[in-house]
């Protein structure tokens, strides 16, 4: 009984386990975006491009759009912990003050902050943007590996076009390798999303000078794109779905935890309730001299009444047990206790050795049948 009970726990906790290697959390990866990471606080970069563009045509203002989008990221999607730096970016780029995010009330400082910019900048200056984004990474990845901090930098740079420099630095449009080699192959660990809102594509200068772009911004981190997206997702769209594997994950494993925890409650009140036959017998043939001394155990069977004897309807087969009459045993309730009920059929005799008989089969108690001498022990 007991080595079947250690059979279905072994079997029901490799059930778990199983479930647990299936459905792992995808942040427990190593590359997993850190946006949807609850273990990770992040150091977050938001760009946003004031050029005059940005207003969009009559009817459709777009910078307006990408605030509330802006809004919705703070709303939804920066944990308690996390920082935040502001840039607004035209011909020239300001930086805002840092905001350490633990409240709503942080929150909608930032964005009170947010809402008062306007797009009124003649230029786009990607590459100047550019360079005051990377050093700010630059700087908050060395913090990090000072203070031995888990944070990682995630940079959203949000424009309308590519780039559009002022004409004394119109030469700088194809110099962004400048500013990308320093930080090639350095190993940083930052994430790159950039919302673009003109389809560039239309262009085959633009679409190619875009795609170096692309390149160059890979060579620094891992980078996500959104290409003539909708204004008011700006954000929303560039990220990926939010992952609900982990979830699930600790879902699925609260109900195989009291899934085991039941059955383990009824194996228990089953073993409390269920009077069951245990124990062993030592015999051996007592007409002879030097008998061989035999052992049978009589519990595994889950049963609360058992046969012995020679004959095919026994449970239990004693070797050269002669009488065609087998013997019962049967655990049965006495004083609160479950002992052996020992009964003879036909014309069997049964006698006990160490004690007057009673009925009842007792731990290290000797008793004959036909000519077998029995020990009944109690492991």
């Amino acid at each position: 009984m007991l080595h079947k009970k250690g059979k279905i726990n072994r079997f029901l906790l490799l059930l778990m386990v199983g479930f647990a290697l299936v459905l792992k959390p995808e942040s427990a990866k190593a590359n997993v975006d850190p946006i949807l990471d609850p273990k990770v606080n992040n150091d977050i970069i938001l760009v946003l491009d004031t050029s005059y563009s940005m207003i969009g045509k009559p009817g459709r203002d777009i910078f307006d759009q990408v605030k509330n989008s802006i809004y919705w990221f703070i709303d939804n999607r920066v944990k308690d912990g996390d920082r935040i730096f502001f840039m607004t970016f035209d011909q020239d780029v300001k930086v805002y003050p840092e905001f350490i995010v633990d409240s709503k009330n942080d929150r909608d400082i930032v964005k009170k902050f947010i809402s008062v910019i306007e797009a009124k900048g003649q230029w786009t200056y990607t590459l100047r943007m550019l360079a005051h984004v990377f050093d700010l990474a630059d700087r908050l990845t060395q913090e990090a590996a000072e203070s031995k901090a888990k944070r990682k930098v995630a940079i959203f740079i949000m424009s309308d076009g590519l780039d559009d420099p002022p004409p004394a630095n119109v030469r700088d449009r194809f110099k962004l390798s400048d500013v990308t080699d320093k930080y090639q192959g350095r190993g940083d660990d930052w994430w790159i999303y950039i919302s673009n809102f003109q389809d560039l594509r239309s262009s085959k200068q633009l679409s190619d000078s875009y795609e170096r772009f692309k390149r160059e911004l890979g060579k620094v981190g891992n980078v996500r794109f959104m290409d003539d997206g909708d204004p008011s997702k700006a954000i929303e769209d560039v990220l990926p779905p939010e992952d609900n594997t982990g979830k699930i994950f600790a879902t699925v494993l609260l109900i195989m935890l009291v899934l085991l925890l039941l059955i383990g409650l009824i194996l228990l009140l089953k073993k409390l309730l269920t009077k069951e036959i245990v124990g062993r017998f030592e015999y051996w043939n007592n007409e002879l001299l030097k008998p061989d001394v035999y052992n049978v155990k009589i519990s595994g069977y889950q049963k609360s009444e058992i046969l012995l004897g020679r004959t095919m309807d026994c449970t239990v087969r004693i070797k050269e047990y002669e009488s065609r009459y087998p013997f019962k045993l049967k655990a049965v309730k006495k004083d609160g206790k479950v002992i052996l009920k020992i009964s003879a059929s036909g014309n069997l005799e049964i006698g006990f050795q160490n004690r007057e008989a009673d009925g009842f089969l007792l731990d290290g108690d000797t008793f004959i049948a036909s000519n077998i001498t029995f020990k009944y022990i109690v492991d």
